[in-house]
C-alpha cells in the first residue's frame, strides 16, 4: 500500500540525518566522483566558496550514489566539489547512497539538497521553473508506481521540496511555459528580471515578439509595470505598440480603455498624438497631456520673461548697465571673458546676460572693476564726467544732514556712504549720534548710483 508523501522518509534516513551528525561520512577521492549531467544549477561563486572552505572548512558533505560499474555519481554538492578541486584537495567527505537508488527519488534528492545548500528557497525563477518541472515528473512517477500517495495539489509537494511558496512555483512554471524562445534566452542571460519575465509570459506570442523587437538592445528600460501597460493597450485595435509622443524613448500607449467607446462611435481617432482636439479633451493620454501643459507653461513663461525684461529695461539699473557696457567697450572689453582679472569674469557676467533681471550688482565690486580697467566709476556708471559730480572736501562741505558717497583718503579706490552732521561724519544706518565714523574724506558726491 502506498504511503502518504513524507519527504524525509521518502529520501531515506541517511539523507534526513545528514545535517545532524548521525550519518556516517566517507572520504572519497575527487577523481572517482563523476559530475551529474542532470544538474541544472548554476556553477557560480566558486572562488568565493573555495575561500570560505579554506577559512572555516567544508560545512556540508557531498551526496553521491555508488555506481554499479564502479565510482560514484554526484547528486548534490557540485559547487563544493569544484571548490575543493580549486583548492587542490584530493578527497571530499561524502554521504554515499546505494547504487540501486530509485531514479525518481534520486531527482528529489538532487533538488532538495541543492536547495538546502543555498539556504532554502534561494533559487531564481529560472532554476525554480526547471526544477519544478523535473520534481513534478518524479512525483508523478512515484505516484503511478504506488510508492507514495499525493492527495491535494501536486504544486504543494513541489514547493516542499524546493522550500518555497506555491505562488513562486506557479510564477516559475508560467515563465518556463509562457516565455517565447527569444525572451527565454534574454532571461537566462539576466537581461530581464523575474518580475518582467513573468509579466511577459502572460502576453501572447505575437505581443512578445513585437515587444522583443521594440526593446531590442534597450531591455534595461523594460519593467513589469510597462509590460502590464503594453498588454492592456494591446486589447484594443487602435493603439500603437509604443507611444509616438514618447519618442525617442519607448513607452506603452495609455488610457486606451477610456477612449475605446468614443473610437467605436467615431468620435475619436484613438491615438492622441496628432489629434487636433487633444487640447480640450478630458480623455487625452498622459503623455500628450504633459506636452500640452509644457506648451502652455512655455507661453506663460515667455510672457512673464518679456514683462520682466521690459520692466528691467525701463529701470535706472538698465541705463547704468548700458553705460557700463559702452565704457567697457571703449576699453575693448565686450564680454566677461575679455577681463584680464578672472574675478570679474564671473562677477560682471550680468552685464551681458540675456536675462539680467534679478541681478543686484555689488557697488564695491563695480568700483574695484572700474579702477582695474582704468575708468572713473561715476563716468562709467552714470555717464557723467567725474569733475561734474565730485566736490573736494577741502573746498566745499556737504549740506547739513546729507547722505553722501565719499572718497576716502589714504585708501585707493575706497568709497563709502556716510551722513554729514556738524562738521563730522556718521554711519548712515546707525541712529546713535555718538557713533562717529573715524574717516578722512578727500571728496564727496550726492550722486549715488542705484
Amino acid at each position: 500500500m502506498a504511503k502518504k508523501f513524507n519527504l524525509a522518509e521518502l529520501m531515506g534516513e541517511a539523507v534526513s540525518k545528514s545535517d545532524t551528525g548521525e550519518m556516517r561520512v566517507e572520504q572519497i577521492p575527487l577523481a572517482e566522483i563523476e559530475e551529474n549531467e542532470n544538474n541544472s544549477y548554476a556553477q557560480t561563486g566558486i572562488d568565493e566558496l573555495a575561500e570560505s572552505i579554506k577559512v572555516i572548512g567544508l560545512q556540508q558533505p557531498l551526496v553521491v550514489r555508488r555506481k554499479t560499474e564502479g565510482g560514484y555519481l554526484l547528486l548534490a554538492g557540485h559547487r563544493r566539489r569544484n571548490a575543493l578541486a580549486l583548492l587542490d584537495r584530493k578527497t571530499a567527505p561524502c554521504i554515499v547512497l546505494d547504487a540501486d537508488l530509485d531514479p525518481s527519488i534520486q531527482t528529489l534528492i538532487l533538488h532538495w539538497t541543492n536547495t538546502m545548500a543555498r539556504g532554502g528557497g534561494g533559487l531564481t525563477a529560472e532554476y525554480t521553473g526547471q526544477a519544478a518541472k523535473e520534481i513534478e515528473a518524479a512525483l508523478k512517477d512515484l505516484q503511478a508506481r504506488g510508492v507514495v500517495e499525493l492527495p491535494g495539489k501536486l504544486r504543494s509537494y513541489v514547493a516542499e521540496v524546493l522550500k518555497t511558496s506555491e505562488s513562486q512555483i506557479a510564477r516559475a512554471k508560467a515563465i518556463n511555459n509562457g516565455l517565447t524562445k527569444a525572451w527565454q534566452g534574454d532571461f537566462k542571460c539576466h537581461r530581464i528580471n523575474d518580475s518582467a519575465a513573468y509579466e511577459l509570459s502572460q502576453c501572447d506570442a505575437d505581443l512578445q515578439r513585437e515587444l522583443h523587437g521594440a526593446y531590442k538592445d534597450r531591455y534595461w528600460s523594460l519593467d513589469s509595470k510597462k509590460i502590464k501597460a503594453h498588454r492592456k493597450a494591446a486589447e484594443f485595435d487602435f493603439t500603437p505598440l509604443t507611444c509616438p509622443e514618447a519618442s525617442p524613448g519607448i513607452e506603452p500607449c495609455t488610457g486606451a480603455d477610456k477612449r475605446a467607446a468614443w473610437v467605436k462611435g467615431g468620435r475619436c481617432e484613438g491615438c492622441c498624438h496628432e489629434c487636433s482636439l487633444a487640447a480640450n479633451c478630458n480623455r487625452v493620454c498622459g503623455k500628450v497631456k504633459q506636452r500640452i501643459e509644457r506648451e502652455k507653461n512655455k507661453v506663460k513663461d515667455n510672457e512673464e520673461r518679456e514683462r520682466r525684461l521690459a520692466e528691467f529695461n525701463a529701470s535706472p539699473l538698465a541705463e547704468a548697465r548700458r553705460n557700463i557696457r559702452f565704457a567697457l567697450a571703449c576699453k575693448d572689453i565686450r564680454c566677461a571673458d575679455d577681463f584680464e582679472d578672472k574675478r570679474f569674469r564671473w562677477n560682471m557676467s550680468w552685464l551681458w546676460a540675456s536675462q539680467p533681471f534679478g541681478c543686484v550688482p555689488d557697488l564695491a565690486e563695480l568700483f574695484e572693476m572700474a579702477a582695474s580697467v582704468g575708468i572713473d566709476p561715476f563716468e562709467m556708471i552714470a555717464d557723467h564726467p567725474a569733475c561734474s559730480i565730485w566736490h573736494k572736501y577741502t573746498e566745499e562741505r556737504p549740506p547739513e544732514g546729507a547722505r553722501v558717497l565719499c572718497k576716502l583718503c589714504g585708501c585707493t579706490n575706497r568709497y563709502g556712504e556716510y551722513v554729514y552732521r556738524g562738521g563730522k561724519w556718521f554711519f548712515p544706518d546707525i541712529d546713535d549720534e555718538q557713533c562717529e565714523a573715524n574717516i578722512l574724506v578727500s571728496a564727496w558726491t550726492e550722486v549715488i548710483p542705484e
